[in-house]
């Protein structure tokens, strides 16, 4: 659950990654960013739903950036892992990190735990998968809930479909009144967290 201390740790984090903001909602651009205050209320259904779990649940954003969205999810599963394949979108990651925590510090806020890992590399290689066992102990079918923002949705769909363990979640962001069907998932949410912004799947 999300106590007090934590909500104002989160709300702080999400105040503060939503100046660096970029992009706009829709399927083109080349790079948008994830607002977090959206993704607080998502994570409020799922928690409620009983599928996040601190103790237990791996998470991996398949398009990290600047790795706001691992930063926030590592406060409230057991780990958190992002890879971003634009080097220098990926350079901001740690620059971020130091800026957020400095500021936690100063608020006397919870600092991000020692729970998550960032890689360089293409999320549909089998290497990049592989560089994150090396590092983490967790291979593909073993993550809980995938994350994306819309862009390559469907070629991470096939990925997990292909790969994930059955049950997985996929949570995509950027989705509103169009939603797609991918054969291999089924439709677990079509607006989680009512802000008709994000849309959970779940493989069969």
């Amino acid at each position: 659950m999300i106590d007090q201390k934590l909500d104002n740790t989160l709300q702080a984090i999400s105040e503060f990654f939503n100046r660096y903001k970029v992009g706009y909602e829709g399927n083109k651009g080349y790079r948008k960013t994830t607002d977090l205050f959206k993704l607080h209320r998502a994570v409020e259904d799922l928690e409620r739903l009983g599928l996040i779990n601190k103790e237990q649940t791996v998470f991996w954003d398949l398009g990290c950036g600047d790795g706001r969205v691992n930063l926030f999810m590592s406060y409230l599963v057991k780990f958190s892992i992002g890879t971003e394949i634009e080097p220098t979108i990926f350079e901001e990651c740690e620059i971020r990190k130091t800026e957020i925590e400095d500021a936690l510090k100063k608020k006397h806020l919870l600092l991000p735990p020692p729970n998550m890992f960032l890689y360089l590399g293409d999320s549909l290689s089998k290497a990049t998968q592989d560089a994150v066992f090396r590092h983490t102990g967790y291979l593909f079918n073993e993550i809980d809930i995938f994350y994306t923002y819309i862009t390559l949705h469907d070629l991470f769909a096939e990925q997990i479909i292909n790969n994930a363990k059955s049950g997985a979640l996929y949570l995509v962001y950027g989705f509103s009144k169009i939603l797609p069907s991918y054969d291999g998932m089924e439709l677990v949410n079509p607006d989680v967290g009512k802000q008709n912004i994000m849309t959970l799947y779940r493989k069969l």
